[in-house]
């Protein structure tokens, strides 16, 4: 009798919502949280810093914050005084896993970091959604068709960790780096940022969004997460008008991606006789769309059709380091199941669906952001020798800084901590290995220890 309640009570039409996110009354570059207005907050910066967080669930999270605890713990001497590195971080992009460090990160910065490992890498957040979504207020919510177990993480991401607080909280005091949490598009795989920026194109304010529900798209893996739907209020009555163009170069425009992106966005503005064509927009795991979070600078530098471009449009002058540290937590390619005859079962073959196109689209992204620093140096060269050092100084230095789990050197530590998995809870002791280890790997890198010697040298920071 107790079973047929349950049923009965479980599967009954229920009304439970999502939130929505709000309409936007038109838009304003001077206002919401935008690259533009956080990035003008200190308009002399001649050292650029991005970092990119990839995704991987709490071990994405943990080798994150081990990197983060080393840039903090290292001091360089910059603009004739002693500073962190990470004071000197410009830009941080995260997505998945990782994008639960970068939410942290920007509402509460680095002296937010010894809270965030009591609040999260030491908590039992799985257990604890788990136990919610099997209450039966957890169970009867689900069955709605506008609530989802993606929409019950947001919930408990912000009990545990946000308490409440939205984009607004960002804007209201605009300070670096500038935090940019990705989701992967339903529809077409693009990538989605929560950034002011890509809700004009919605006609929504980012403001009224919470950070939890940001880090809950970004972390809405398939089938074990639902996804996170947004509204696109740009189809209203007076809607809040066109995205405003950039002022972007003369040859803004003439690569494939930037027109590739150009139509993502303009995607949510089509309609026909009926109206829009995308009223609704669902969002998944970041990963899908760019597991590093490496591809945003490359498309960002790509609208204006050169780096130096893009570079003067932020409102940098005379740049002596542009510096890109990529936070790669990847599982290892090697599958258990390669190790037997047996034909792999539903799950390692669902699993291998998702983690295929990442692990590829990850590697062509990275090998892609080695040629196009390349590329981007002989472009500052050229103009130098034109005569041209407005944007960057003489002798300007392009670093990229690779920071992999899989280049960890003990053989079996390695096989170890590759073959922790993508969960939101780990034991103790793999949260401090990964810790660790994201520190020591910064530290081993040759092109981190030949950052630093750059910084030190003389003419560095003059």
């Amino acid at each position: 009798m107790f079973c047929a309640l349950l049923v009965a009570f479980t599967t009954a039409c229920t009304t439970a919502h999502y939130p929505v996110n709000p309409k936007l009354v038109r838009i304003d570059l001077d206002a919401g949280y935008r690259a533009s207005r956080v990035l003008a907050t200190e308009p002399g910066d001649t050292l650029f810093m991005h970092l990119s967080l990839s995704g991987g669930g709490m071990r994405a999270a943990a080798f994150g914050f081990g990197v983060l605890e080393a840039l903090r713990d290292t001091t360089i001497v910059w603009e004739g005084r002693p500073q962190r590195l990470i004071d000197q971080l410009d830009m941080l992009t995260a997505v998945s896993g990782g994008s639960i460090l970068a939410g942290w990160y920007a509402l509460r910065g680095v002296d937010g970091l010894a809270d965030f490992e009591a609040r999260f890498l030491n908590a039992s957040l799985q257990q604890e959604l788990e136990a919610a979504v099997l209450t039966p207020r957890g169970l009867w919510r689900i069955q709605s068709p506008r609530f989802g177990r993606g929409d019950l993480l947001a919930e408990h991401l912000d009990e545990r960790l946000f308490e409440g607080a939205t984009f607004a909280d960002l804007t209201r005091r605009l300070r670096k780096p500038f935090v940019i949490i990705y989701a992967s598009d339903m529809i077409n795989g693009s990538r989605f940022e929560f950034v002011q920026d890509q809700f004009d194109f919605l006609c929504s304010d980012l403001n009224g969004v919470s950070l939890a529900r940001a880090v809950a798209a970004s972390s809405a893996v398939p089938m074990l997460l639902s996804p996170i739907t947004l509204w696109n209020h740009s189809g209203g009555s007076p809607d809040c008008g066109d995205p405003p163009q950039r002022h972007e170069g003369t040859n803004a425009g003439t690569s494939d991606a930037a027109a590739l992106r150009r139509a993502e966005l303009e995607s949510f503005r089509a309609r026909d006789r009926q109206g829009l064509l995308r009223p609704y927009v669902h969002l998944l795991d970041g990963g899908l769309s760019d597991n590093v979070g490496a591809r945003g600078p490359m498309e960002y530098v790509g609208r204006f059709g050169s780096v130096i471009e893009g570079t003067r449009a932020h409102g940098y002058r005379g740049v002596r380091h542009a510096v890109f540290i990529v936070v790669n937590a990847e599982t290892s390619a090697r599958a258990a199941g390669d190790q037997s005859p047996d034909v792999p079962g539903p799950l390692r073959t669902a699993l291998a669906l998702a983690d295929i196109p990442i692990n590829r689209n990850s590697a062509l992204t990275l090998a892609h952001q080695r040629a196009m620093l390349l590329a981007w140096e002989g472009e500052v060269r050229a103009a130098h020798e034109r005569g041209d050092f407005e944007v960057y100084a003489q002798g300007a230095h392009f670093h990229l800084v690779e920071v992999n789990l899989s280049d960890v050197p003990d053989p079996a530590l390695r096989e170890r901590l590759l073959s922790i998995p993508t969960t939101l809870q780990l034991p103790a002791a793999d949260v401090e290995a990964l810790r660790r280890e994201g520190a020591a790997a910064l530290g081993r890198s040759s092109a981190f220890r030949r950052l630093l010697i750059d910084l030190s040298s003389p003419a560095a920071s003059r």
